[in-house]
């Protein structure tokens, strides 16, 4: 009997604890007189339904218009228990991406080297490590080396209009196959290897990508532990990539290096520009001299690791862009019919050739590409840390050393002071004239500042290729399955939509 009582007062006693810390916590921005979010759920903060019933985008939204409506620049709100500033106002997010960088250069995502190699990579790294690891691979998507890769990329599209070639008249599934179309990409122009997806769609590649993005209970409980405690985690150890994914990924890279390497083989991709840094620690172009002997290059794990960064960016996000653009064209077939003769004119002014040129410089297939980013940002937040106390600009406000700073991606491009009616399908929002009478700073699906995506050239070309080869000989319609509006998919981190996209393919 004793026992049990005392068990009892122990759980009793851990419950109280437990309480007592969720609501010092929530207590966060109240007691520094910062402006904040009230009545936060005592165990999801203001996250509730997260990640189960609603996206992230959609509290996120919440929390902007919150702000916006009460016209606050900034708002301190809790991310479960872990205290975050949404910024509202476009000055001082043009301050903290770039003005005041030197304090906001770190994202405040896990990383651990050791025990965690594929964890590594260039959009995780802080400090020094990521602008050592910035300055190396920078020259490597240049547009000269993306011109290099084009003919690559446009014998894998051939793969994709051959496909749907096959399945004409029918009703697709349209995200499926661009996650085909863009792991054929990535692991041509990343690993120099023919996936061959779309005929052996059981490939290892693809489902190894599809692997990143799953939503498993142990996954997400240490992913989430690792961000909320990175100090702790560091310390235990903690692993928060996929064994098996991991050993894919090393296996894969460790056999391609070591055969490129004992065959002096020599391809225009990705792997091949980082064993030239892995090697003499920079790229070396052709006719300059070599760099010194003493720059240090990069182990084969760091070399692991930014080509499965490099694979898991250019995988998922640019085949969902691509499937929002597709449905956004199948709503508006005007817009549709617009965008394929543009599209056409621009090819036969170019004697019928389909160069990088044509592509990358349509302007037409920007504006359209642009108005899908606006609407459809794959990552909803971007975020920074703190590597000290920050004073707000013009206020007394200050953000504690090591706190996250949100800037709301998908809550600015729809909000309507920057985007009249942000529902609606418009590219005609990012003709040059728009574009300047905009302030600068609301568009920001690639982030801004030295830490924007450093693979932001080789995604759009990706995404161009894609839609061009599809818009030259085939028209979408929407069916049945088709929702009148999208409703993401709570449980993936970038923004997904639920059940597919279903479309009807008919050859022009």
């Amino acid at each position: 009997m004793v026992l049990v009582e005392v068990i009892l007062l122990s759980v009793v006693l851990l419950l109280s604890v437990a309480y007592l810390f969720l609501r010092e916590r929530h207590s966060f921005w109240r007691k520094r007189g910062f402006p904040y979010k009230p009545n936060p759920s005592l165990l999801f903060g203001q996250m509730q339904g997260n990640g189960t019933t609603r996206h992230a985008a959609y509290v996120t939204q919440e929390i902007y218009n919150y702000a916006k409506d009460r016209g606050e620049r900034f708002v301190g709100y809790s991310f479960f228990f872990m205290p975050l500033v949404m910024v509202c106002d476009i000055e001082l997010v043009k301050t903290i991406l770039v003005k005041d960088f030197a304090v906001f250069h770190d994202r405040g995502m896990y990383s651990n080297a050791r025990v965690d190699p594929l964890s590594a990579h260039l959009f995780a790294l802080e400090g020094h490590e990521w602008r050592a690891l910035r300055q190396k691979l920078t020259p490597t998507f240049t547009s000269g080396r993306m011109k290099q890769m084009f003919g690559t990329m446009m014998q894998v599209a051939e793969e994709l209009h051959r496909h749907l070639l096959a399945n004409i008249g029918q009703e697709l599934e349209m995200k499926e196959i661009l996650a085909r179309f863009t792991t054929d990409v990535i692991g041509t122009c990343a690993f120099g290897i023919e996936c061959n997806t779309f005929q052996y769609p059981d490939s290892d590649f693809l489902k190894y990508g599809k692997r990143v993005f799953e939503h498993k209970l142990l996954g997400v409980v240490k992913m989430t532990f690792a961000m909320l405690c990175k100090d702790t985690a560091s310390k235990l150890g903690v692993k928060v990539t996929d064994p098996e994914l991991e050993k894919f990924f090393l296996n894969l890279v460790h056999e391609t290096v070591e055969y490129r390497e004992r065959n002096d083989v020599q391809r225009n991709d990705f792997l091949n520009l980082l064993l030239q840094i892995k090697n003499k620690g920079c790229l070396v172009e052709e006719g300059h001299t070599e760099q010194p002997d003493s720059l240090t290059g990069l182990t084969m794990n760091e070399l692991a690791a930014q080509v499965f960064i490099f694979f898991v960016a250019g995988f998922e996000t640019s085949s969902t862009v691509m499937n929002f653009c597709l449905y956004e064209l199948a709503k508006n077939p005007d817009i549709q019919e617009r965008l394929r003769e543009e599209i056409n004119r621009a090819i036969g002014s170019n004697g019928g050739e389909l160069t990088y040129e044509t592509v990358m410089g349509n302007e037409y297939l920007g504006q359209v590409v642009d108005e899908t980013l606006r609407k459809y940002p794959p990552l909803e937040t971007t975020l920074r840390v703190t590597v000290q106390d920050y004073t707000i600009p013009g206020t007394e406000h200050v953000i504690p050393r090591k706190v996250g700073v949100q800037v709301p991606v998908f809550a600015i491009h729809r909000d309507p002071d920057h985007y009249p009616d942000p529902e609606c399908f418009d590219p005609d929002r990012f003709t040059v004239e728009q574009c300047k009478n905009r302030p600068a700073y609301t568009f920001l699906p690639f982030g801004e500042g030295p830490r924007m995506c450093i693979g932001m050239r080789f995604g759009l070309m990706q995404i161009k290729v894609g839609l061009v080869t599809l818009m030259r000989t085939f028209r979408f319609f929407s069916t049945d399955r088709t929702p009148d509006r999208i409703e993401f998919d709570p449980k993936s981190f970038i923004l997904s939509p639920i059940g597919g996209n279903y479309l009807r393919v008919e050859k022009l």
